[in-house]
């Protein structure tokens, strides 16, 4: 078991609802883990997930073959066969094992994707301007919106967006270490929001806060915790 590290990640802007829809996973079965999915932003490489469910399909057809299934013996080479394996072998070579793991340390900063995610969003009430302008989601046009009595595009006709702002409050937890590196990527791809992120690991004992503005880093600081959060 790995050391858990606590995050909470502010996200406010002009479009928040998009953010969320943009890093929200599409096949997950938890709804909850559903709200954040790291590949959304930094996605794993595809030879590894290949390999993940290659593996995970084998694992599934070998618990299939009953023990007291007259054929098991049959059953069990033709699976080994056309795996490559002994015949019984409770596993195969896996992508995770085979690069992914590492992979994952380098480019999300943590061996695994977020768990235990909680979203609340509430009205932005601290944004006025984005009450007044608007952006087209079709065609990106900037509009003024104060005053107008029909929400629409003067350069495509399209309906305009009037619901009020958001700013949405996510906590997750990650292995080890705050998932920075996805976060910055994130950031950049929406350089028009905030994202404002706190840590908190209590077994190694660190903490930190970080925000990104206009797509870049507006400053990270790190200092060391020995509260209850984490760990």
């Amino acid at each position: 078991m790995p050391n858990w590290c606590e995050n909470e990640l502010t996200i406010t802007g002009p479009d928040v609802r998009k953010v969320l829809e943009a890093i929200r996973s599409e096949s997950h079965a938890d709804e909850d883990a559903r709200v954040l999915d790291f590949n959304r932003i930094i996605p794993y490489p595809k030879i590894f997930k290949d390999m993940d469910q290659r593996a995970q399909v084998y694992r599934e057809r070998l618990s299939a073959i009953a023990k007291d299934d007259p054929h098991r013996k049959q059953k069990l080479e033709s699976l080994a066969a056309e795996y490559g394996v002994e015949p019984g072998a409770p596993w195969i070579k896996d992508g995770y094992n085979s690069g992914g793991y590492e992979w994952c340390c380098e480019n999300w900063m943590t061996k695994w994707n977020a768990t235990r995610v909680h979203l609340t969003t509430r009205e932005d009430t601290s944004r006025d301007s984005f009450h007044k302008t608007v952006a087209c989601s079709h065609c990106k046009t900037s509009h003024k919106i104060e005053g107008m009595t029909i929400l629409t595009c003067a350069q495509c006709g399209a309906p305009l967006p009037d619901d009020p702002p958001i700013r949405a409050f996510l906590e997750f937890d990650t292995a080890w270490s705050p998932p920075v590196p996805v976060i910055e990527k994130l950031a950049g791809m929406f350089p028009d929001h905030e994202f404002d992120l706190k840590y908190y690991e209590g077994g190694i004992g660190f903490c930190g806060h970080a925000r990104w503005s206009g797509g870049e880093e507006q400053f990270h600081e790190q200092d060391e915790y020995s509260g209850p959060r984490g760990g």
